[in-house]
């Protein structure tokens, strides 16, 4: 279905992300540390924490009010 689509990409509105040639300069690296599989939440569970993997839970201060 979308398999010919072409984004419209308006150039004055989108800034220059090039650098000039053997400029020295990289755009990004991505760094992913491993993660252990340490099993799955309960689906219950995972619904509220945001997450089904238990070592990606972050928690948050509660509410102070």
């Amino acid at each position: 279905m979308y398999s010919k689509f072409v984004p419209h990409v308006n150039s004055r509105s989108m800034p220059s992300t090039s650098f000039p040639p053997n400029s020295g300069k990289r755009l990004a690296r991505a760094y992913v540390p491993m993660q252990p599989y340490i099993g799955l939440l309960p689906l219950n569970i995972a619904l509220k924490k945001g997450t089904i993997f238990p070592n990606l839970v972050m928690p948050f201060p509660e509410n102070e009010d």
